[in-house]
């Protein structure tokens, strides 16, 4: 984009916005436009029609450029703007742990389905990344407590700071474990739940730049077909779930039938869900 000195209206930046953005083949050219201008101007996205031929001011600009500029090399919009809404809470994200994706927000909503809004047990978040859906549980079940599992020391301390910018430091701790060398102990726990990486490295080395440049591999990339890291969930919550305890993991789109029948070795009343593009990614179990 050019840096000559322009007045420009609301709506003239979001057309050339939008239409470099198309070139440089992001996704979604329109709406990152004005996600990164609403930003910047601190509006609502449909607010920015309501006055369309306002000038705005050359500081403004100069941001929304350089936002703009990053955007066309397909950094993350979510680490451009430095939070994402994930189930209604802003959750910072960057590059230290994956962005929470909307299809799991899906995930948020079967476990809530399923349990009461008094539980009061203990939830362990395995892989738990920046945090988002154990803060989201916790967030929906003020009764309860949870525990999140991480081997990045760097995914965890952005956890860290989302536990702080969302006040659940009384009910919730963090803790540095791999569970492929680590023995994942302590008390029994009443819902487990885990979004482990689950692609095969083709799958990554074909990725769009936002996954592949800018998420952490080790987030997402799994051995055997992508299945290691789930089987290892599944053995570890058939050991420190509490009988009826519930288990809820994520899972490409590919493992169906491999999660089902590793569920079905511990497990009563496997569900297999669907995510909103009625692809089936989520499994729901209770301990038998």
């Amino acid at each position: 984009m050019s840096n000559s000195r322009e007045f420009l209206t609301c709506l003239e930046i979001l057309r050339k916005s939008s239409e470099f953005l198309a070139r440089k083949g992001v996704p979604s050219p329109k709406c990152d436009s004005e996600w990164i201008v609403s930003s910047v101007l601190q509006k609502k996205r449909m607010d920015l029609y309501l006055q369309p031929d306002d000038i705005l001011k050359e500081g403004d600009l100069v941001q929304i450029r350089e936002m703009v500029v990053r955007r066309g090399k397909r950094e993350p919009l979510q680490h451009i703007l430095g939070n994402v809404n994930f189930t209604g809470l802003i959750m910072k994200c960057d590059h230290r742990a994956l962005v929470p994706r909307p299809e799991t927000e899906t995930l948020i909503e079967h476990i809530l389905g399923r349990i009461p809004k008094s539980f009061d047990g203990k939830i362990l978040d395995l892989g738990t990344g920046s945090g988002a859906i154990l803060f989201a549980l916790c967030s929906s079940l003020v009764s309860a407590s949870g525990i999140g599992i991480d081997k990045s020391e760097k995914a965890l301390s952005l956890a860290m700071e989302n536990l702080q910018l969302h006040d659940l430091k009384d009910r919730v701790v963090l803790r540095q474990l791999d569970w492929f060398s680590d023995e994942v102990e302590g008390e029994k726990v009443d819902l487990i739940v885990s979004n482990p990486p689950y692609l095969i490295l083709e799958e990554w080395e074909q990725a769009e730049p936002e996954v592949k440049v800018h998420d952490p591999k080790e987030a997402l990339v799994s051995n055997e077909a992508g299945f290691s890291d789930i089987r290892h969930v599944i053995q570890v919550s058939g050991n420190i779930l509490s009988p009826g305890g519930l288990l809820a993991i994520e899972f490409g789109v590919s493992h169906a039938n491999s999660v089902k029948e590793a569920l079905d070795r511990d497990f009563k009343d496997v569900e297999l869900l669907k995510d909103l593009s009625r692809r089936t990614r989520f499994a729901v179990a209770r301990k038998a």
